[in-house]
């Protein structure tokens, strides 16, 4: 979760932006609270709004800024418009605008869900409201809001970190930052910071004792580069940069590098491979992390990084993973395919399509935007709606997803027959799939080849223990107000140029 400040005005400039959002279809009016007697009214526009706030705000003349406008964002659709509401007002409370007047407005056209909020620093006794060291407070409320302990948190990860093995201090260094630390390295220790704030240390002698006694696992090494072997072969290896998110669809700093193999194993065996390059250039280097066996490896030592660029994968197999037997006919009648491997496994967060789903229904303005943002689509098969992910490689029965009601709303767009009442419908299929009705084991994974012969029959042997991390990255959003403040800042200085 991100809270985050935005630029202060004395012309309330911050309600004409969201309201031009409310009224282009992207913003909704969430929450309008504390405005006296516009409470009672059936419309409200901007300027009466603005003019209230204003009024409210002449109580006191000494503060000339008096607009308090800031936003909270999430990751991608982790929370909905609802469930951001609710935060938003608990953090105005804690903030001291709890009964000030104040309007919320969710934004749903950018890839993150965000809400802004609107309101004036002055309350209602004429004083303004304390903005000592608001931001780093802003912070604190929010984490008091996720019921979280950042300091606690620290020292679970340093816990983990003494856990590993680990040959350089810059290993060590790389762990925690992409635990989302800032580290500061002074008088023989290393500070830990996330949120502004000092969050815990340790000692560089610690962390140098650790490396001296450090000796290569041999064997697990050699256990890595056959995993390595065996799965570009199946899954592209080539590392990719990412690109920040800006709005309009733009891309920002590159902030790392992934691949489709890098992904798999990840995943699947919790072996993290962390590419090292400039400016989105490629890479000169990697790390490994293997969680399950706590080693941190240089990856050079595992495998050559020449040899993952290499395009092994072009033409090679295209895997498929298949809740249901039966379904494995659908695929090939729709795509035709020819030269896929068939998996049979359970899906360990097969939920989390549906909320996508649901997601793609309430927060796009259009379905194929949706559908595109998760990288998803809906296919039709004998008058039946299937799901496939092209990203994870899953098809799925949408049936085995949604409600029957749920179910529906997309059953109209793509005008199929509708399913009857309203009951989970997971898991009901022919009677080829009555077998079925109880979940596959997740231990097991069964390979159905198709027109391949028998080189991948084999099941999949490798099994790691699940792999626990504490998922601590804080995901930056657009400042889009701070980019129309600017605009206006230049506007300004161009007026007074021009009356010189």
């Amino acid at each position: 979760m991100t809270v985050k400040i935005l630029s202060s005005t004395s012309t309330f400039k911050g309600v004409s932006y969201n309201t031009n959002k409310m009224e282009s279809g992207k913003g909704e009016l969430m929450k309008f609270k504390n405005f006296g007697y516009l409470q009672s009214a059936q419309k409200v526009s901007p300027a009466e709004m603005k003019t209230f706030l204003k009024v409210h705000s002449n109580r006191n003349s000494r503060v000339q800024n008096k607009q308090f406008h800031a936003m909270i964002s999430c990751k991608e659709r982790e929370y909905n418009k609802k469930e951001l509401t609710k935060m938003a007002e608990k953090w105005l409370e804690k903030m001291g605008y709890g009964n000030n007047p104040y309007l919320i407005v969710f934004h749903g056209d950018t890839k993150n869900n965000h809400v802004h909020m609107v309101s004036t620093r002055i309350g209602k006794d004429g004083k303004k409201i304390n903005d000592s060291m608001e931001r780093i407070r802003a912070q604190k409320c929010m984490l008091e809001i996720m019921e979280r302990n950042p300091a606690q948190e620290c020292r679970k990860i340093l816990d983990q970190l003494k856990s590993f093995s680990f040959s350089t201090l810059n290993q060590a260094k790389l762990y925690l930052e992409t635990r989302g630390y800032n580290l500061q390295e002074r008088e023989d220790k290393l500070f830990l910071y996330k949120f502004g704030l000092l969050q815990g240390e340790l000692s560089l002698k610690e962390i140098m004792h650790k490396t001296n006694a450090y000796t290569i696992d041999k064997a697990r090494k050699k256990q890595l580069h056959a995993l390595f072997e065996k799965y570009r072969k199946v899954y592209c290896s080539t590392p990719v940069p990412i690109f920040e998110p800006l709005k309009g669809n733009r891309l920002g700093k590159p902030k790392g590098y992934r691949s489709e193999m890098a992904d798999f194993l990840k995943g699947k065996f919790g072996i993290e491979m962390l590419f090292h390059g400039r400016d989105g250039k490629k890479p000169y280097g990697y790390t490994v992390i293997d969680h399950s066996r706590r080693i941190i490896f240089k990856g050079g030592d595992i495998y050559p990084l020449k040899n993952l660029n290499q395009e092994e994968t072009r033409n090679k197999v295209k895997v498929i993973n298949f809740l249901f037997p039966s379904d494995i006919s659908a695929y090939k009648s729709i795509t035709g395919a020819s030269d896929t491997l068939f998996r049979i496994k359970r899906f360990p967060e097969n939920t989390a399509y549906r909320l996508k789903l649901l997601s793609v229904l309430e927060d796009y303005p259009n379905l194929q935007t949706g559908l595109e943002e998760f990288k998803l689509q809906l296919l039709i098969n004998e008058k039946r709606l299937f799901l496939l992910d092209t990203q994870e490689r899953i098809f799925i029965r949408l049936e085995a997803i949604l409600q029957n009601k749920e179910y529906n709303r997309f059953a109209r767009l793509w005008e199929i027959p509708l399913r009857n009442g309203t009951e989970q419908a997971a898991y009901i299929g022919s009677d080829s799939d009555s077998r079925l009705q109880l979940p596959i084991q997740a231990d097991s994974e069964n390979v159905l080849p198709n027109a391949l012969g028998n080189e991948y029959a084999e099941p999949v042997r490798e099994t790691v223990a699940p792999l626990t991390t504490f998922n601590l990255d804080i995901h930056q959003d657009v400042d889009d107000e701070a980019m129309h403040g600017r605009r206006r800042n230049k506007d300004k200085d161009n007026k007074k140029r021009s009356i010189r």
